[in-house]
């Protein structure tokens, strides 16, 4: 169910336009073809080759990115029904602490995927890759994750997917944090590529970020949860319901909101709605 993926891209150099590459990996999730990776192991690429196992590598079709997510889906044809996929866990049961591994092509060493082993070390992680970038729903792992991993799958011992492998910190003073979008999150943004080509993202025109501790006291606030609102945008859904920034966003349609994923997940059940 695990594959490598290969990207295959023209970049220019001192002598004009050179051919290169650029490797990762992936995992069938439906019989019918259909594979998740992340956006920017493909991303830029004028070609895009699935090799399974020790098969020959078999060009894919794009089916959709997702830049939000760091999140792409893939189709190949060639097999029909000889596919075998992996089931996505029930999110309610990921919990830290839990074993999980990761499969994928590392390195993009000859010989098909390798396995590390690890642990869910924390829920609901956000990370910055840029300044006007961040990725939320993220769990947090000591599974090793190495360059070529990103786009496979982090598994429980059950064998489903309970996220898709997409960063590793490294450093002099860092060990042990990898990070993986939730499944849930990645079952949701596939479905909308495939359906649609894009993910219909419900957008309510504010900046936000989590309620931290420090935060909470600084405010002399006696809130424990909550999405802090750090700017409005001028002409927004937000700015006509009379958000402000530094409002805290308790609750949604009657749903509680504690973090984040709560405010994505109740805007996903809620896309198109005026309430």
């Amino acid at each position: 169910s695990v594959v490598s993926v290969v990207a295959e891209k023209m970049t220019v150099g001192i002598w004009g336009e050179e051919q290169g590459s650029n490797s990762g990996s992936g995992v069938f999730f439906r019989n019918d073809g259909y594979i998740l990776t992340n956006n920017h192991v493909i991303e830029g690429a004028t070609k895009v080759l699935v090799t399974v196992g020790e098969g020959d590598p078999l060009e894919a079709a794009v089916v959709g990115v997702d830049y939000d997510t760091d999140l792409a889906v893939l189709k190949i044809d060639e097999w029909g029904s000889q596919i075998t996929y992996l089931d996505f866990a029930d999110p309610e049961t990921i919990k830290v602490g839990q074993w999980v591994i990761a499969i994928g092509n590392a390195l993009a060493l000859p010989g098909g995927p390798s396995v590390t082993l690890g642990i869910v070390s924390a829920l609901d992680r956000s990370l910055e890759m840029s300044q006007n970038r961040t990725l939320y729903d993220l769990i947090q792992t000591d599974t090793i994750i190495n360059p070529g991993n990103s786009g496979g799958p982090l598994l429980n011992m059950a064998g489903q997917i309970v996220g898709i492998n997409t960063a590793g910190i490294r450093g002099e003073r860092v060990e042990g944090i990898g990070f993986a979008v939730s499944g849930e999150t990645a079952l949701l943004v596939a479905r909308e590529l495939i359906d649609f080509g894009k993910v219909r993202w419900p957008w309510l025109g504010i900046g936000i970020k989590e309620m931290d501790a420090q935060q909470i006291a600084d405010m002399d606030r006696v809130l424990k949860r909550g999405v802090f609102i750090v700017n409005v945008m001028r002409s927004s859904p937000a700015s006509d319901a009379g958000l402000r920034p530094q409002d805290v966003i308790l609750a949604l349609d009657g749903e509680e909101v504690s973090a984040i994923k709560d405010l994505t997940r109740v805007l996903r059940s809620k896309f198109g709605s005026t309430d």
